[in-house]
């Protein structure tokens, strides 16, 4: 290997025969090797700036998994994640008959909530239950609308509460620089966070609410069975 040497100083003088002359010479390379040391020394860390660095700055990663969750009506897929901010989970809500999303113990937002119908009559027939759970707010300006979307499950119809007369007016004349709250209430139809219902005609006694957030809820929709 080629050293890196400084401006050149006096001539070395000439080596001296013998004994003397060795030590004479390990004497002169001394101070160089002692300077490349220092040096090597100095810049050991020089230049790590990269993503080594990153790396041992950075919090640990991460853990997450994905684990079938069996509950109620349903079979569906959650996913379990352990962050810096806690323990992320979809678990059963015992306020509902569903799943929420939980971090540490503490509920942060309903998920899925399954509800029973008449079997002889269509989704309407779940309104009256969700207006006295607070989930709608009364009156007869919130109606289900079907929507196009995926079956899932297969054969299934999706749906969603959209606001109808004086509430569709009154949601149309925010201004455009404002974000609107849902116009029907939590399990309604909204700008910013995606909800909505599903039938299916093989499971006539039963109506599932979907609630999928801005940036998900640990639950993947494309998963969800009946039992």
């Amino acid at each position: 290997m080629t050293a890196i040497q400084g401006p050149r100083g006096p001539a070395t003088p000439p080596a001296v025969p013998g004994e003397g002359g060795r030590r004479s010479r390990r004497a002169l390379r001394m101070p160089a090797l002692l300077a490349g040391l220092a040096l090597g020394l100095a810049c050991a860390g020089c230049g790590v700036t990269g993503q080594g660095a990153e790396r041992s700055a950075a919090a640990p990663a991460s853990a997450c998994q994905w684990q079938w969750l069996d509950a109620g009506p349903l079979r569906v897929r959650v996913e379990e994640c352990r962050h810096a901010t806690g323990h992320w989970r979809v678990r059963p809500d015992p306020g509902l008959p569903g799943l929420a999303l939980w971090r540490d113990g503490e509920r942060v937002q309903t998920v899925l909530h399954w509800m029973r119908k008449p079997e002889a009559t269509g989704i309407q027939a779940v309104m009256a239950q969700l207006q006295a759970g607070g989930h709608v707010p009364p009156g007869e300006d919130c109606v289900f609308r079907e929507v196009p979307g995926p079956a899932v499950p297969l054969g299934s119809r999706r749906h969603e509460i959209r606001p109808a007369g004086e509430r569709l007016k009154a949601f149309e004349a925010t201004p455009k620089d404002q974000i609107p709250d849902p116009p029907c209430g939590a399990y309604g139809w909204s700008t910013h966070g995606v909800r909505y219902f599903l039938t299916d005609a093989r499971q006539p006694g039963w109506v599932l609410f979907v609630d999928l957030g801005q940036d998900g809820t640990q639950v993947d929709p494309a998963s969800i069975a009946w039992r």
